[in-house]
């Protein structure tokens, strides 16, 4: 999955606005995803 620079921002604001446990859990769902997204390309 390759996020384009709004879709990162995204994610920051969503980190920065996030407790410890939520920005925990936001990391590890974009790179389960950016994962899973890979394997579907190959």
């Amino acid at each position: 999955m390759a996020l384009d620079q709004s879709a990162l921002l995204e994610v920051l604001d969503a980190l920065r606005n996030a407790d410890a446990a939520d920005r925990i859990k936001q990391a590890a769902e974009t790179i389960y995803q950016a994962l899973i997204d890979a394997e579907r390309r190959r």
